[in-house]
């Protein structure tokens, strides 16, 4: 005898499916509307509640609080119990949540300085990407890469160490000459990448303190031909070195039940910009963004997904055999993007399809349970050793595997099993992503060493863990290691060029 039909199953996902079709839309058209001057899916407190970008974590906290200079936010370290900061809210996990004072920092924001024959600006901490890149490009310079988004703050950005992909260079990190940083006994500290204060604030989730001011190192303004093709998956596991070798950026789109892939390419070129590119960029994004929503979701929830080695890939066709020579923040990173959530970890690049296979395996076993559209994004970054402690590209040249799921009913079932699948495998996760089962024995099993320096500078800096919350108490400690060390919690940070 068959089960009984379950009726209430299929209303839930019936209003996950319009909650994730109806959000991207709305946010497609408000930007469209707007002239790209307001982002719908983006954090904000709004009427003493605060939600991220995503809608997932809407609560009222207890304090908030808009800063607006260096020694309000000095003041605020002081005088609160705990505080946490976010910028665009574009996070996926509750980092974004505060035991007591929320703090936004978009009243602390804009530029501080130029130093045009080093070709340096100096922004403060609250300053969004785009603005960034905006001023930059003022003076004729551009960031060197930059990951897929522009919504973050530059303190933000850094504080969870965002990369793009890249053959010779890849994280945002890699562009800042030095950061200004307060920590949690209302301390100023400026630190250069020798620094290990600098290292902990790069990927440290906020534990050590606020970035209120970047140094970021430009590059004279180039453009990019960014170019999207489809090709067979095993050509592409048998070349991936060479396409690596032969793209100044590459990243790939996996998709369920497919043999095929979507393989992105971004090259220096000095040919002219496309005419009417930035148009034709933005509708094909926005195309993208309403088709993963509303038909990948029909086609995943329909059961369709594995009748076809085409149809997995048509919620993501309006950009395949598009080629488009764009000024490179245009051709890096985008501003509308549809509802989903993103499980994101690395792993040696020598494992890449090797682990890939294992998670695409997972998705398609657990796919009769009713999952929602998924596809897989691998990106690229090279050895990096010094600039961080904890961020998942550390030390080492690596793949980042991204499980882009749309944010509707049975994304979990496949993260949980994700998640139990990534703390089995040599893989570091990405703490600005969703990870809900990652614990201090996770992070320092994959950090070892690394870890525990941390921890100490988290000591020293945050002797009273004002920038805690629950999910840092779950990765790094209800309290620090490092307080009876013999450092000491009033020992200065190794390296650190502080300043009283």
């Amino acid at each position: 005898m068959s089960p009984p039909y379950d009726l209430s199953e299929e209303i839930v996902k019936a209003i996950s499916y319009l909650r994730v079709g109806l959000a991207t839309s709305v946010n497609v058209v408000l930007y469209a509307a707007t002239s790209g001057r307001f982002i719908w899916l983006e954090g904000r407190v709004s009427r003493g509640l605060f939600q991220n970008w995503a809608k997932r974590f809407r609560y009222p906290p207890p304090q908030y609080a808009r800063p607006s200079s260096e020694s309000e936010i000095v003041d605020l370290v002081k005088n609160s119990r705990s505080l946490r900061v976010f910028g665009s809210g574009h996070s996926f996990n509750a980092g974004v949540v505060s035991d007591d004072v929320l703090v936004s920092l978009d009243d602390f924001s804009g530029l501080v300085a130029k130093d045009l024959d080093k070709q340096q600006i100096t922004v403060k901490g609250g300053t969004r990407i785009r603005e960034v890149v905006r001023l930059l490009a003022e003076e004729g310079l551009a960031f060197a890469a930059l990951p897929s988004h522009d919504a973050q703050s530059i303190g933000g950005i850094l504080s969870t160490d965002v990369h793009g992909t890249g053959r010779d260079r890849g994280f945002v990190s890699e562009s800042v000459v030095r950061l200004t940083l307060v920590n949690g006994k209302g301390e100023v500290h400026s630190c250069e990448p020798s620094d290990d204060l600098f290292r902990a604030a790069i990927g440290g989730i906020g534990a050590v303190g606020i970035i209120t001011e970047v140094v970021v190192q430009g590059v004279p303004q180039f453009n990019i031909r960014q170019q999207v093709e489809i090709r067979d998956l095993g050509f592409v596991r048998e070349h991936l070195d060479e396409l690596l070798a032969e793209n100044d950026h590459l990243s790939l789109y996996l998709y369920p039940f497919s043999e095929t892939c979507q393989v992105n390419t971004w090259n220096r070129t000095g040919e002219e910009q496309a005419r009417l590119g930035d148009l034709r960029e933005s509708l094909h994004i926005s195309a993208d963004a309403l088709l993963a929503a509303w038909l990948g979701n029909f086609l995943a929830y329909g059961r369709l997904l594995p009748f076809s080695r085409f149809v997995s890939r048509l919620p993501f066709v309006t950009k395949r055999g598009s080629s488009l020579v764009l000024a490179s923040p245009k051709a890096f990173n985008r501003s509308v993007y549809h509802l989903h959530q993103e499980v994101e970890f690395t792993v040696p690049y020598e494992s890449t399809f090797e682990a890939a296979d294992r998670f695409m395996n997972l998705y398609e076993q657990l796919y009769p349970s009713g999952l929602p559209y998924t596809l897989i994004e691998l990106r690229f970054t090279p050895e990096i050793t010094d600039r961080t402690f904890i961020g998942a590209g550390r030390g080492r040249r690596s793949t980042w595997i991204d499980l882009l799921t749309n944010d509707s009913d049975g994304f979990e079932i496949y993260y949980a099993a994700a998640e139990k699948l990534i703390q089995k495998i040599d893989a570091r996760p990405h703490l600005g992503k969703f990870c809900e089962r990652v614990g201090q024995e996770d992070l320092e099993r994959v950090h070892g060493e690394s870890f525990r320096r941390f921890i100490e500078l988290v000591a020293v800096n945050d002797p009273d863990r004002k920038f805690a919350n629950d999910f840092t108490r779950r990765l790094l400690g209800t309290e620090s290691s490092a307080a009876t060390s013999p450092a000491g919690a009033d020992a200065p940070a190794a390296g650190d060029s502080g300043r009283p």
